[in-house]
């Protein structure tokens, strides 16, 4: 589904750029709609909330286990984890821009968990950490902002103990949108133009050596929905409005849990 019509480093700077232009994330309007409970989580983490899905809460999270959180973002999710393992366990967040991290390490110490969290600045095609050195790697609306997602899917294979398991919220498409849209960088940072299909999402992860593949928990997403992320600008709402055909503006993509095991 997804097709290179950018150059690679051409995205990643895009990407890049919109992270560090936007003010905030979509805010508790969105976060509400996705999570079951924000109850303790720091009012500026659920305001830079840019997920697309609660992969936390389908993570099976056990006390002591070590996690990766990929593209941590303002830190919901890394708070939540950390919550799950405990003090006997660690959380990982990983991003590729320093200002993230820095967010994300304010929302630990704010939230009381700081003492069982670390940050690293990276990329996920590039994981900084030892091979099979995680039990569980969660990430939230990230994978398609990589314009090397098997690349990226290797990395988190590679740092999975063995028998550990995926488990990542992020948009599919199933229909092509159109070419304008494709190219947009707005439309790429906002993980649209790098949706996968369900099919092809699953083709990458079995190539890569996973097992126990389901993907659920599927929500629709439509232009309206997407309005509420900072990263689409007028620009790319008005394309979108004017080039997708009316009967699909309230279906664009769908958000999903994507779960996976990497065999013993």
């Amino acid at each position: 589904m997804t097709r290179d019509l950018m150059h690679q480093d051409d995205i990643l700077a895009a990407v890049r750029r919109a992270y560090r232009a936007i003010p905030a994330g979509a805010g508790r309007a969105m976060a509400g709609r996705l999570y079951q409970s924000l109850a303790d989580v720091p009012d500026a983490a659920v305001e830079w909330s840019l997920g697309v899905g609660d992969p936390v809460r389908h993570a099976g999270l056990r006390p002591g286990e070590r996690v990766l959180d990929v593209g941590c973002g303002g830190g919901i999710d890394t708070v939540l984890a950390a919550r799950e393992v405990g003090a006997e366990g660690h959380v990982t967040g990983l991003d590729m821009l320093p200002e993230m991290c820095d967010r994300a390490r304010a929302a630990v110490d704010e939230a009381g968990v700081g003492g069982w969290c670390s940050f690293t600045t990276g990329r996920m095609e590039a994981i900084p950490l030892p091979d099979a050195s995680v039990d569980v790697v969660v990430s939230n609306g990230v994978l398609n902002l990589s314009p090397r997602k098997s690349r990226a899917l290797a990395e988190i294979f590679r740092v999975l103990r063995p028998g550990g398991r995926m488990c990542v919220a992020d948009l599919t498409v199933e229909e092509d949108l159109p070419p304008e849209v494709l190219t947009s960088d707005s439309a790429w940072a906002g993980c649209i133009s790098g949706a996968l299909s369900e099919r092809v999402f699953t083709h990458k992860l079995e190539k890569v050596g996973f097992a126990s593949i389901e993907i659920s928990e599927r929500m629709a997403f439509g232009i309206d929905d997407v309005a509420l992320y900072p990263l689409f600008d007028a620009d790319v709402l008005d394309l979108m409005r004017r080039t997708i055909p009316a009967e699909r503006q309230h279906d664009v993509c769908a958000g999903v849990i994507v779960r996976a095991r990497k065999p013993s």
